[in-house]
Formats: C-alpha cells, structure tokens, sequence
C-alpha cells in the first residue's frame, strides 16, 4: 500500500506519534465510559411508572448525559486539534513530497474514526460496570423507584457511538483543515516552541458572545422566579463553559502574566523559563486549561446545591463525582500528552547541563500557572453563576463550607500538577543526545 494512501497515510502518523494516538484513544474511551453509564440509568428510568423517584433518576440521568456530550464533543475536540497539531512538521513533509491537502484530512479523519472504533466497545464495557455501580448506589439509598432494573442494551450503545464519531471527527477536521492550509516550507522550517500561535479574531468573538449570553441568561433567571431560575442554571453553565473553551488561549496568558512576578521573585531560572515557556505555549495549553475550568465550576455549582440540601441526593452526588472524574482524566491525559512533546525540548537543557531536579522545578512552576488559568477561571464561573442564581435558589454559595472550598480547589492543583511531572520518569531514562533527535518521548 503506497504511503500516500489514506490508510498508509494514518497508519505511518501512528507509529511516528504513539503517544499522541494513546492520549486520544484514552479521552475516546473516558468519553464513552461516561455516555453509557449515563444513558444506560436515564434509559432505565424512562422504562418504569412515573414517580418522584422516578422523575429524580431519570432527570439525573439525562442532564449527566446531555453535559458529557457537550463535554466530549468539546473536549475530544481539543484532544483531537492537539495531537494533530503536535504531527505539524510531519504533515508538512507529506506535503513536501506529493500529499495534497485533500490527502491530510483523509489520513486525520481515517485515524480518528479507526480510533474512535476501537476505543467503543473499551468504553462500552467500562461504562457498563459504571452504571452497576451508580445503580447499586441508587440501590443501598432507597433512591430506586419501585420496579426499577438496569438495562444496559443498543441505546446506550449507539449513544456512545454517536458521541464518539462527530466528536473525534469534528476536532480532526478542525486541526486537519489547519495543518493542511499551512505552507510545508513554512511549517518545515518553524523554529518556535510548538503552540505559540495567535488565537484567531473569530475565536475571540465567539467567546464574548458566548460570555455576553451567559450574562444575559443570568440577569434575565436572577428577576425572575426562583423556579426559573432552577431550571435555567444547567443553561447558563453551558454558556460559560463555551465561552471559557472557546477563550482557553487567553486564560493561559493571563495567568502566565499574573503568576510572573512571584515566579521571577522566588522561581529563580525555574520560574524564568516556566514563564517563558507558558507565554509560548498558550494556545497547547488552552487543552488542558478548558477541561479542568469545566471540572472546577461544575463541582463547585453542584456541590454548593447540594450542601445546602436538607437531605443529601446520592443520585446528584454520584454524577457529580462520575463527571468529576472523567473530565479530570480528560485534563490529565491531555497533560500528560503535552508534557510526553517535550522530550526534544528536556533533553536539550539537559546536554547543556541541567539536572533532572531542576527539569521538575519547571514543570512544577508550569503547573502552577496551568492550575492558575484553569482551576481560577472555574471558580470564576461558579461564582458568577452561583451568587446570583444560588441565592435566589435557596442554594447560597455560602452554604458550601471552606473545607469543601479548599478540596476542590487544592485537588485541581495537584491533578495539574501529578499529570505534568508523571511522564518525567519515562523521560529521563532516554539518553539527553537520544532524545535531541526524536520529536516526542
């Protein structure tokens, strides 16, 4: 088969990035894991007499689904730009010896289908046990409506599948139609850190008007009824949640900027060159940014609902920690991609003499400034949302005491921080001169 087939063509960008391959198969599989477990407890739900216990379980079921759709297609996406993005020189060189751009996007939506497929019936099954779990759960509460049983069948199946496909295809063509539109001599011949290019106008524009209608949605929910303002919150979360994907490159910038003068003053050349490297890498790091400032404000709005909650939803609490988990998979798999493409970058610094302890300073000062953009702009959303619609709730943000507060925050820094530095170790078993000649560990 000639390796300007689209299968040759996908098949040799696999072997010459298997890390990049691993890092989307495994969001593909968190992604479905998430679906079929969801789909599968609002399906279950939907089959028995309606009841308050019934209503609770199947709404339950069916927001977790509609918000880990929203998240996957988004967040795969973003997972799918990067990898694709992280094989710009390789694509270029394909263009330099013959492969048209037609033939670019052929190869990215071949991997991302093929990828997609395997990781189905992976996430499938562990789906399947998840919402054993979750209805055990539900079970050992009294939560179950009477009649209840799991049924986990073609549904939850084809909803995965679904979510699955558009999501990984979505986020290849995107990368795709950009690396293949890029010059090969152009790309071939880039001497920048990898990441450091300009968001677009339409970017910014699409994120301030996602921000301006979430602003809208929660002036026009706070005079309104307390029960509208309940069932408008899920919306208004959306909305900001778009708005911060969509303007990940930005909070990247902003925290590099804010994180610099304590980073200069007590980083030393550590804190210099994390600085620099952020500043460099804004629009890579927007991947991990936006799945982390997703987890933050959705746990932090759900768990102030729940505090303030007489008795404690098992159903609510659950989800809540099921999405919380899978979007801090999401971000740490998309961390430890980012890291694993700096082998070249690493192993430069240490030929000229730097020590492995100092390589962990800097990722540690990175980290600092990735858990600053993303876990802020998290707690941002959650306050915006909360104070105004909480209180007219019953759901003050108040009612979440400062050990909760601190929790959530504090274990998005050190999943910041645990992903970063957990390739490292493979890292620093390549010979520094080994490592100057490949792109990626």
């Amino acid at each position: 088969m000639s390796v300007l087939a689209p299968n040759g063509l996908a098949t040799a960008s696999v072997r010459a990035r298997p890390s990049a391959f691993a890092g989307t198969f495994a969001a593909l599989v968190f992604c479905a894991t998430v679906v079929t477990a969801s789909v599968a407890v609002a399906v279950s739900a939907s089959r028995v007499p309606s009841s308050p216990e019934q209503y609770a379980v199947y709404e339950m079921g069916l927001v977790f689904s509609l918000v880990t759709v929203y998240m996957s297609v988004f967040v795969i996406g973003q997972v799918m730009s990067l990898a694709v993005s992280q094989r710009g020189r390789e694509s270029a060189l394909l263009r330099a010896i013959g492969a048209g751009p037609w033939q670019i996007r052929r190869m990215v939506a071949t991997e991302a289908l093929f990828t997609a497929l395997l990781a189905l019936p992976v996430g499938y099954g562990l789906g399947a046990l998840v919402a054993w779990g979750w209805f055990g759960a539900l079970d050992a509460g009294g939560m179950l409506p009477d009649g209840m049983s799991l049924h986990i069948g073609l549904g939850p199946l084809f909803a995965a599948l679904g979510t699955l496909v558009v999501s990984s295809q979505l986020g290849g063509l995107i990368a795709a139609l950009r690396a293949s539109r890029t010059r090969p001599s152009a790309a071939l011949s880039a001497t920048q850190v990898p990441g450091g290019e300009q968001a677009g106008r339409i970017r910014g524009t699409v994120s301030l008007v996602f921000l301006a209608g979430a602003v809208a949605l929660t002036v026009v929910a706070a005079v309104g009824s307390a029960e509208n303002a309940g069932d408008v919150i899920p919306l208004v979360l959306l909305a900001y949640l778009v708005a911060t994907g969509v303007a990940g490159p930005w909070l990247g910038r902003f925290a590099t900027r804010a994180a610099a003068p304590v980073l200069y003053a007590v980083g030393g050349v550590a804190g210099e060159l994390a600085v620099a490297g952020s500043r460099a890498r804004a629009r890579r790091l927007s991947a991990a940014i936006t799945p982390i400032a997703m987890v933050t404000a959705f746990s932090l709005a759900q768990f102030v609902s729940l505090a303030a909650a007489e008795d404690v939803d098992a159903t609510a609490l659950f989800g809540t920690l099921l999405y919380a988990a899978f979007a801090g998979l999401v971000a740490a798999n998309t961390l430890v991609m980012l890291t694993l493409e700096r082998l070249r970058e690493f192993s430069l610094l240490r030929t000229i003499g730097a020590e492995k302890h100092q390589i962990r300073a800097v990722v540690l000062a990175e980290s600092a400034i990735t858990a600053l953009a993303g876990v802020g702009a998290g707690t941002a959303i959650a306050c915006a949302l909360m104070a105004p619609l909480g209180a007219k709730t019953g759901t003050p943000l108040s009612a979440l005491p400062v050990w909760a507060w601190a929790a959530t925050l504090g274990a998005g820094a050190v999943l910041v921080w645990a992903a970063s530095a957990a390739p490292l170790g493979r890292m620093f078993r390549v010979r520094p001169i080994d490592g100057v000649a490949r792109r990626s560990a």
